[in-house]
């Protein structure tokens, strides 16, 4: 349960990647992909703090780790600056509706304006409502003239001509 104690928001260390990796699975259980889950520890600690792939802050509670998001930073787009990914946004059950995740997407806006950017997207569950209602509040419009589309590794394989 939350203490009286504030929150830290603050990047990730090595030592939070045990908690990362859970809210990670949880997120996957909750989307629906849990049984596609396939991160390791020792990968997301060589991806994350070795290779630096992608970014995390974490919502910091009594020293634990109990809220993440997960970001890209994207280079290169139509204006030339880069543009922030949100990946994945998680607060633990218990720490939810107090205000984490705005004080996570605070510290990533801060971070696109450090890095020059001007832009922040993400995707949103069409079923996540909540999730919708909680990036409006944070003055997040949806961009309904876009569409995402992907492939899956069947898809690649066809198209790569290996299937």
């Amino acid at each position: 349960m939350p203490s009286d104690n504030p929150c830290v928001i603050r990047p990730a260390r090595l030592e939070d990647g045990p908690r990362l990796l859970s809210m990670m699975r949880q997120l996957a259980e909750f989307e629906g992909y849990a049984e596609d889950f396939a991160v390791t520890l020792e990968e997301l600690e060589r991806r994350l703090f070795v290779n630096r792939d992608f970014g995390v802050y974490v919502a910091e509670s009594d020293g634990l780790a109990v809220g993440m998001l997960v970001y890209y930073s994207l280079p290169f787009t139509y204006d030339l600056t880069p543009w922030i990914y949100v990946k994945e946004l998680f607060i633990e059950q218990q720490y939810r509706y107090l205000g984490l995740g705005g004080k996570l997407m605070a510290a990533l806006a801060r971070e696109c304006l450090r890095e020059g950017g001007r832009k922040i997207r993400w995707d949103v569950l069409t079923t996540n409502e909540p999730a919708a209602m909680f990036y409006r509040s944070q003055g997040a419009k949806c961009e309904d003239n876009w569409r995402i589309f992907s492939l899956n590794a069947s898809d690649i394989s066809k198209l790569a001509g290996y299937a």
